[in-house]
């Protein structure tokens, strides 16, 4: 037998076996209950820490917005899809514009880390396909009624600062501030603490 046909022999031993075990995966599924989720009409439930699309808040209590303007978003936006105009008032700073060119967007998450006031998140959907990029351009009344319209995702700015911090020492591990070791008198600030016996010498 020719190298050519051991080639074609064994080119079509492995397409066997592997068709074989394709369909074996099917015929052991054939039977299952499907879980395809018949979309939109049955909308699928998201984790609380799902990632979505980004939007605007208001504060609950006051209903102001939470947004001040001051653009640190802006700044740390690597794809740069992200432009504030500050907006000053007496009390307090307000964004005039706010715009987010989705369809750039690379949701790294960085823009809802940096926010002091938790003004922009993310959401538990991506429910925003559209056909129109034009509709991907995103200004302030939409961002706020994304914000609106959805369930907000679990991470929030200082929520995820909380988690970055270093552990904060519990309550029966904290020292006492200027408590001297045991048979030593405690010294000023600035002194190192000495043994009593010398310090009563050094008195008299």
């Amino acid at each position: 037998m020719s190298v050519d046909g051991q080639s074609f022999w064994s080119e079509l031993s492995q397409l066997t076996r592997a068709v074989g075990r394709a369909m074996g995966i099917t015929l052991k599924n054939l039977g299952r209950k499907p879980v395809t989720v018949m979309y939109p009409d049955n909308p699928r439930p998201y984790p609380d820490r799902f990632r979505g699309v980004l939007a605007l808040t208001y504060d609950h209590e006051s209903g102001e917005e939470n947004c001040i303007g001051c653009r640190l978003c802006e700044y740390i936006c690597p794809p740069q899809v992200i432009k504030v105009e500050m907006l000053k008032a007496e009390k307090r700073n307000y964004a005039k514009t706010f715009t987010l060119e989705l369809y750039a967007c690379e949701f790294c998450e960085l823009c809802v880390q940096v926010c002091p006031t938790d003004a922009i998140i993310m959401m538990k959907t991506f429910d925003l396909a559209t056909s129109d990029r034009r509709e991907m351009l995103l200004d302030k009344d939409r961002l706020h009624a994304i914000g609106l319209d959805w369930a907000p995702s679990w991470a929030t700015g200082n929520k995820l600062r909380d988690m970055q911090a270093p552990p904060k020492p519990a309550r029966g591990e904290a020292k006492v501030q200027g408590a001297a070791p045991e048979g030593r008198a405690a010294a000023p600030e600035g002194h190192a603490a000495v043994p009593e016996g010398k310090a009563k010498e050094s008195a008299e």
